[in-house]
């Protein structure tokens, strides 16, 4: 994988991207099976100084192209869906790049407006602009948190009904200053209270900080349409092994959870890839020297490190000597509960098997990959249950 030149020195955003692009394709054409109205709002558009004259490596690009492709599919299958976009920036000199890159014929039969000024001030007009009913996504990507990611800036966002989020959560920034006194009250804000992470590791504090944000949001969500759901993904730094920020995605379906942490996936594999060729590109700046081998065959070491003992754990703990459907509203819990992919839960399952702990009642024989078809029986999932007397199950 090559790295554009417009992303040197800030690969991260390429992770990013590539996450948003795979995502919104995804998610705009489940929506459009049943919604006839998408808006899609950017809260924090740009453009900073990334792009070529054309802007085609922003946010703005990605979310106008991925809009008309989906517009045409759903097009294809006789689903006339109009899409609606708004962009809002508060630097005058972005906002009139903003503004002429709109002009573009590109997208024409995209609806797209920009809007100049804060967006904590903008707040009622953008919920004006969405309207009460259709389906909107907020993409919320500020360059820090003041008025930003708190909870009272985007509590009015998130009383709204029909809406999904992916908020772009600072986490080291968060992590350096949330024990300083003098950012009490925007932590407050953010957290809901003054959390206390005295006596924590690092990984343990990211985490709890990280689940702690979760929960607040979820529970400033309306319930119109079923329970709050949140899950992240993890954005590292180019050339350290600290995690820059995390993607937070925001849904009340438990289906958006699973293909998030699907796509997620993918993009764990991505990054990888990304910060290895990262990293060459900077030894190779420093010493005028090339590599013999390319980045992307080198051997390196993953950045997530998941213990399948845990998951099968885990796993047991779910089951029980009675059968029960294990389906997309069961794994959609599962994996905000824990954080971990569903590759990671199959090959788990797979093992048990093996280890005849479990059994999966649906399936006629061993499937070596996808051990479990959660999607199967319109969603219901499959029949799984434990192996063992109760002797058996109390000793595990």
């Amino acid at each position: 994988m090559v790295i554009p030149d417009s992303y040197r020195g800030r690969e991260q955003a390429l992770i990013k991207h590539t996450l948003l692009r795979q995502y919104l394709e995804r998610l705009f054409m489940i929506i459009g099976q049943s919604e006839e109205d998408i808006c899609y709002v950017d809260c924090f558009a740009g453009p900073w100084q990334n792009g070529g004259a054309n802007l085609q490596d922003t946010s703005i690009a990605i979310s106008l192209d991925i809009m008309e492709k989906c517009r045409r599919s759903l097009a294809g299958l006789s689903r006339n869906v109009r899409f609606r976009a708004l962009f809002v920036e508060r630097n005058r000199e972005s906002y009139d790049r903003l503004r002429t890159f709109l002009q573009r014929p590109n997208w024409p039969d995209i609806e797209r407006h920009a809007v100049h000024g804060e967006f904590y001030d903008l707040r009622q007009t953008i919920l004006e602009w969405c309207g009460t009913s259709c389906f909107t996504f907020f993409f919320v990507d500020p360059t820090g948190w003041k008025d930003g990611v708190e909870i009272p800036t985007l509590r009015p966002l998130l009383e709204r009904g029909n809406s999904e989020f992916l908020i772009t959560f600072m986490s080291d920034f968060i992590l350096r200053f949330h024990a300083q006194g003098a950012f009490e009250a925007q932590m407050e804000q953010i957290f809901g209270q003054i959390p206390d992470t005295s006596g924590m590791f690092p990984e343990e504090r990211e985490r709890y900080l990280t689940q702690l944000y979760l929960d607040h949001l979820k529970g400033c969500q309306s319930h119109d349409r079923g329970r709050p759901r949140a899950a992240y993904v993890k954005v590292l730094y180019p050339h350290r092994d600290r995690t820059m920020y995390n993607l937070v995605y925001l849904t009340r379906h438990p289906l958006g959870i699973v293909v998030f942490m699907t796509e997620s996936e993918k993009i764990d594999g991505v990054q990888k890839t990304i910060r290895a060729r990262a990293k060459q590109n900077r030894r190779i700046g420093k010493t005028g020297q090339g590599e013999l081998f390319d980045a992307a065959s080198m051997e390196y070491n993953t950045d997530r490190s998941v213990d399948l003992t845990e998951v099968k754990e885990y796993w047991l703990d779910q089951l029980s000597l009675t059968p029960r459907r294990f389906g997309i509203e069961e794994l959609a819990s599962m994996l905000e509960e824990t954080g971990w992919f569903i590759s990671e839960f199959q090959r788990a399952f797979g093992e048990l098997q093996l280890e005849k702990r479990v059994t999966n009642l649906d399936a006629r024989r061993m499937r070596p990959i996808h051990v479990v078809h959660f999607d199967s029986n319109a969603h219901s999932g499959e029949y799984l249950a434990r192996i063992g007397s109760d002797e058996q199950s109390d000793v595990d």
